[in-house]
This record gives C-alpha cells, structure tokens and sequence, in this order.
C-alpha cells in the first residue's frame, strides 16, 4: 500500500525539516490536505541540494500512486474518513448557528444568584 510509503517519505522530511529550520510536518494533513502537502513540498523544493529537494518528487509520485490504488477500489487512509466514522458527519461537529437555539444560554453564576436568596 503506497500510503505507507507516503508516510515514510513524511516521516525523513519530517526529521530533515526539523534539523533543518527547527519546524516539522503533520504526516496524517500532509496526505489528507492537499493545500497543506502543496506548501510543506515547496518548502522542500526550494532548500535545493538538501534530501528534501529529492524527498518532494519523490513524495508527489507516491502520493499519484496511492491516489490512484484509491480510485481502484484499495482503501487508502484519508484523516476526514477515520474521524468521521468515530464522531459522525462533520455537520454534527458544527456548532449551532446564532438563533438556532431554543433557549438562551444561561452561565452557571446566574443560576446561583437567582435562587436562594
């Protein structure tokens, strides 16, 4: 499964990152968030002859693969689709919207002072 090796390769720019400019990456955004791998990878790009520049093609060829193992039919991990089949749709993790309340939200100091007095 080429998503291992995705997080093998995340792993050693981790590693490299961390010697390098005292930052590292989050392996599981990096395969999950497109955005966030596109930004980490050019960073890689542009330390030119360090591992990570070798690291950033490298990755971006395990990630097609893996991608690709996905449309096929093999399951690969995807961050969004594990905490949603621990905690639900993300709607359910949304708070409510301003007026969707039935009553309005009391703090717990008011309660004290409106009894027992």
């Amino acid at each position: 499964m080429n998503t291992r090796h995705c997080l093998k390769i995340v792993s050693r720019m981790n590693t490299l990152l961390l010697r390098e400019l005292g930052e590292g990456v989050d392996p599981v955004r990096m395969i999950a968030e497109p955005v966030y791998a596109r930004d980490v990878l050019l960073v890689c790009d542009a330390l030119r002859g360090t591992e990570l520049a070798e690291l950033a093609p490298r990755f971006r060829r395990a990630l097609a693969v893996a991608e690709g193992e996905a449309g096929a039919g093999h399951p690969v991990f995807s961050a969004s689709r594990f905490l949603s089949s621990i905690f639900g749709a993300a709607s359910t993790l949304d708070p409510p919207q301003h007026g969707t309340v039935a009553s309005p939200a009391r703090s717990w100091f008011a309660r004290s002072r409106g009894t027992g007095k």
